[in-house]
């Protein structure tokens, strides 16, 4: 009998601790799969639609902000490629201009050059006329939104809501 209940201790004891390895090795599988990039996929895509989200919405509190800003700054716009500038020159200004530098000679409108009112000077050079003859076909044309100038801040604000008016140059 005593043999019997030593031998059932140690079928015991060895069940107890088969049961025990499984239970760790399932809790062990169990995390690994919470680990898997199937797993954390959902986890990072519900991530990033939150962060969208809030992106879209401050995006939208920006432009709100920048209106309210543009509709109380002064002045004219000059868009030009990746930057944006305050002109002092009004659309007769520019007709003005356009007018004079249409009436160039070739050799001269290679040496052409001209600010359009803004802080930075536009160049031709001995190839290329195009850089300012552009702007004056444009404007001889009277076709000012190719050449995105904008008559008030509050117009340029309109065209481009997400621009900071504080990043047009001076």
């Amino acid at each position: 009998m005593m043999d019997k209940l030593k031998q059932n201790k140690i079928w015991l004891t060895v069940v107890g601790f088969g049961v025990l390895i499984v239970i760790i090795l399932l809790m062990m599988l169990n995390q690994q799969k919470q680990n898997s990039p199937a797993a954390q996929e959902s986890s990072y895509s519900s991530s990033v639609k939150a962060s969208s989200s809030s992106e879209v919405d401050q995006d939208k509190a920006n432009e709100k902000a920048y209106a309210k800003k543009a509709a109380t700054l002064k002045g004219h716009v000059l868009a030009r490629g990746d930057k944006d500038f305050f002109t002092t020159w009004s659309k007769e200004d520019f007709r003005k201009w356009a007018k004079e530098y249409s009436a160039l000679s070739d050799s001269d409108k290679h040496k052409a050059s001209s600010n359009l009112g803004t802080s930075q000077t536009i160049s031709n050079d001995d190839i290329d006329i195009r850089p300012l003859s552009n702007y004056a076909d444009a404007v001889n044309n009277n076709d000012f939104e190719s050449i995105s100038y904008f008559e008030t801040v509050k117009e340029f604000n309109q065209k481009f809501s997400g621009v900071d008016p504080d990043d047009i140059i001076k």
